[in-house]
């Protein structure tokens, strides 16, 4: 038997009253669900502690809007990725660094932006 919508809607009951708190109840089982898959993506991509992670996947779970509201405010600001990606840099630019020269008032190997480009090449 294919599923349809007037096979879906059997479920609900008649009286419209009830029906429309029915319906409100699927949409904020839905939107739970939402939250709690949010925060465990979002957990699993900013951390790798089990402990943290957990901790905040039964926030989320036990108490579902306040619980996602306070996992925002206690996550990690970076996800591991962006961490990661900052520390290749600063190794990058603490390598490189010996050979800069640094900028100053009588720097003369600082280019002008201004002048290394003709006007022909426009």
């Amino acid at each position: 038997m294919p599923l349809s919508f007037a096979s879906f809607t059997q479920f609900f009951l008649d009286n419209p009253v009830l029906r429309a708190q029915q319906t409100a109840l699927v949409f904020i089982a839905v939107v739970v669900l939402f939250l709690l898959f949010y925060a465990l993506r979002d957990i699993l991509l900013r951390t790798r502690s089990f402990l943290y992670q957990f901790v905040c996947i039964v926030i989320v779970a036990v108490f579902p809007i306040v619980g996602f509201l306070l996992y925002l405010l206690i996550r990690p600001t970076r996800t591991i990725k962006e961490r990661e990606l900052e520390a290749m840099f600063l190794t990058l630019v603490a390598t490189e660094a010996p050979n800069q020269v640094t900028v100053g008032e009588e720097d003369i190997s600082a280019v002008d932006f201004a002048d290394s480009h003709s006007e022909d090449t426009l």
